[in-house]
């Protein structure tokens, strides 16, 4: 308890817990970052072992403890704290673990506006590693916009051009990376299977086509739906054409049925891709 004078004023009492909740995050944080690098070193652990992050019985030990160890009024609010801190170190932990053993280009596909380039940037962010979007090869390479060389030169030929940029990308680009494809790469009758086993780690975000086709309104509808009597049919049925050759085409699968906040996503994605080196 804080230090009150006789007959404290509501200010004085404020000013002075305040100190107090000070005081206690001059303890907390410190043993925040303790904690934190403890899960870093966890993960090397884990990586020599060939053992998976997520251990839901050492979860539920945790948890019971800190119920056990607060008073019955603050126990919810403990629980759902160290939820959270139990989540920040699990992808600590993930991220140490693909950091040593990625080795390949992470690759997004998914429909159009599925989120492929929101995700791949804070991917890409998250585990320091430079972010490439297929279609900003396409117009370094062509010099205009993906939208006006589609309308311009027509599907067939905006498919050879599309091919020869993500060549010349696999030809050239780092790995490890994170790769955002444009909606149609995987479809592209241009590209064959090994060009596409080349560009790396192949995840598909499965998204509700309603979702999609929600944002990408709000854009403007690209050329190949912009002439259409209804748009939004056109979407459907280039969406259930390409949902088995997304599959086919994926190493892993993200399913985001609902739209989430970006760190939620990332935590998911992270699982996706642990799952997939550990078992390598």
């Amino acid at each position: 308890m804080p230090n009150l004078p006789d007959n404290p004023s509501p200010l004085d009492a404020l000013d002075a817990h305040r100190a107090g909740i000070d005081a206690a995050d001059a303890v907390l944080l410190p043993a925040f970052v303790r904690r934190m690098e403890a899960a870093v070193r966890i993960a090397e652990c884990k990586l020599e072992a060939g053992m998976p992050v997520s251990r839901p019985g050492r979860e539920h030990v945790i948890l019971d403890r800190i119920r056990g160890a607060v008073p019955p009024e603050f126990a919810d609010d403990a629980e759902r704290l160290y939820r959270t801190i139990l989540a920040i170190s699990c992808s600590r932990q993930r991220i140490r673990i693909l950091n040593a053993k990625l080795g390949r280009r992470v690759v997004l596909c998914g429909i159009k506006h599925c989120g492929k380039t929101r995700l791949g940037q804070a991917l890409a962010k998250t585990l320091g590693l430079p972010f490439f979007d297929t279609d900003a090869l396409i117009e370094a390479d062509a010099g205009k916009p993906v939208r006006a060389l589609y309308k311009e030169v027509g599907e067939a030929r905006f498919r050879e051009l599309e091919a020869a940029s993500v060549r010349k990308f696999i030809a050239s680009a780092p790995s490890p990376a994170v790769v955002a494809l444009g909606g149609g790469v995987v479809s592209n009758p241009v590209l064959t299977p090994d060009d596409l086993h080349a560009l790396g780690l192949i995840v598909w975000l499965d998204v509700p086509v309603p979702t999609a086709f929600e944002r990408m309104a709000r854009e403007g509808l690209p050329p190949f739906l912009a002439d259409k009597p209804d748009p939004s049919v056109e979407f459907n049925r280039i969406c259930a054409a390409r949902r088995p050759i997304y599959g086919a085409a994926a190493d892993a699968v993200l399913e985001l049925p609902q739209v989430l906040p970006v760190e939620e996503a990332i935590d998911r994605f992270l699982i996706v891709l642990e799952s997939k080196v550990i078992s390598q």
